[in-house]
This record gives C-alpha cells, sequence and structure tokens, in this order.
C-alpha cells in the first residue's frame, strides 16, 4: 500500500517549490514596484496555475480522505465532523478556505495585471506609470496589491503546512488503522483520478 502520509508530503514539496517562486516576486514587487512586473508576471501565473489545480485537488485530498478518517478515528459525532470548532480537522479546514480565498484574489489580480496593464507594460513606462496610477486610484489591480496577496499566501502556506507536518500528520499515522490508511489512499487516488 503507498503510504497516503507519504504523498501528501510529497505534494507539499512541490508545491513549496512553487511557493519558493511566489516568495521570490513577492520580494521583488516589495523592492522594485511596478519596474519588476514585466519579469515576474510570467512565473506568477505559473504560480497561479498551481493554485488552481494542484493547491486545491491537494486540499480536497485532506478535507475529503484524510480528515473524515482522523474525524472516524477520534470519535467526532457524524454531525460535527466537518465544523467542530476547535478540532484540528475544522482548524485545518478553515485555513484551507483561507488559503483558497486569497489564491483567488491573487489570481483576479494577475488577470487584470494581464488583461489591462500589461499591454502596457511592454508599450513603455510612462503609460504603464500612468495606468497604475489610476488603477491604485479605483482599486485597480497593481504591483502593491499582487505582492499583498502574494505575500500573505506565501505566509499562510507556510503556517498552515508546518502544522500539517508538524502535528496533524504524526496524529494521523499514529490513530489510523491500515485499513484506515487503505481507505485514505484509495479516496485520494479517486480525487486525483478526477482531474485528469
Amino acid at each position: 500500500m503507498h503510504d497516503p502520509i507519504d504523498q501528501l508530503l510529497a505534494e507539499h514539496g512541490e508545491i513549496m517549490a512553487d511557493v519558493e517562486t511566489l516568495r521570490r516576486a513577492v520580494e521583488d514587487l516589495h523592492t522594485r514596484g511596478e519596474d519588476a512586473l514585466p519579469g515576474a508576471l510570467p512565473a506568477l501565473a505559473s504560480v497561479g496555475r498551481m493554485m488552481a489545480t494542484r493547491l486545491l485537488r491537494h486540499a480536497r485530498k485532506e478535507d475529503e480522505a484524510l480528515f473524515p478518517a482522523i474525524e472516524e478515528a477520534i470519535g467526532m459525532p457524524p454531525g460535527l465532523t466537518s465544523g467542530a470548532f476547535g478540532s484540528p480537522t475544522a482548524v485545518m479546514r478553515e485555513e484551507h478556505r483561507a488559503i483558497h480565498e486569497r489564491s483567488l484574489r491573487f489570481r483576479e489580480t494577475l488577470r487584470e495585471l494581464n488583461e489591462i496593464e500589461h499591454p502596457a507594460i511592454v508599450a513603455g513606462g510612462a503609460r504603464l506609470r500612468a495606468l497604475a496610477a489610476q488603477g491604485a486610484g479605483a482599486g485597480g489591480a497593481d504591483a502593491a496589491a499582487l505582492a499583498e496577496t502574494g505575500a500573505t499566501i506565501v505566509e499562510l502556506l507556510d503556517l498552515h503546512f508546518g502544522k500539517e507536518e508538524d502535528i496533524l500528520f504524526p496524529m494521523a499515522r499514529e490513530i489510523l488503522s491500515r485499513e484506515a490508511l487503505w481507505q485514505v489512499t484509495a479516496r485520494m487516488a479517486e480525487i486525483e483520478a478526477e482531474a485528469r
């Protein structure tokens, strides 16, 4: 049997490799502002695609396969499984929601930059600065908004994955039976197949 915890840990590593790209881009955006956008947009678009695919699929594996197994093992009543305040899985699910909300905002900001401002980036700096000034005043997308949202995502993922790796996954290894781990593996495989 393939160990589902090992699979989730491997996915953390793959996701965090992409998050390092985001971390560097955020630092560059903080340092150089709008001047960093032309070089950063392709890398950030790649990170945005990862968030919309692999990160969402990874969270589904936890929410729909691992967390229910943990909830059953610790004896949570069926009506409380997904929302029991303070339970380890409820906390992780809430963090998933927060991460995905920021991820959506990040991708929307990228879309706005690519559709509205990217042609101006290519055309010339003066026009970009004028558009950026208009966008900032009107609440539009700019380097600062992208950097702020990106930094929040990096921080949330660092903290969230840390909790899972240091607390939740070791707990799962201790309390889940071989049969429960097999069921988690089977459900994770179904989720992966659905994505193809």
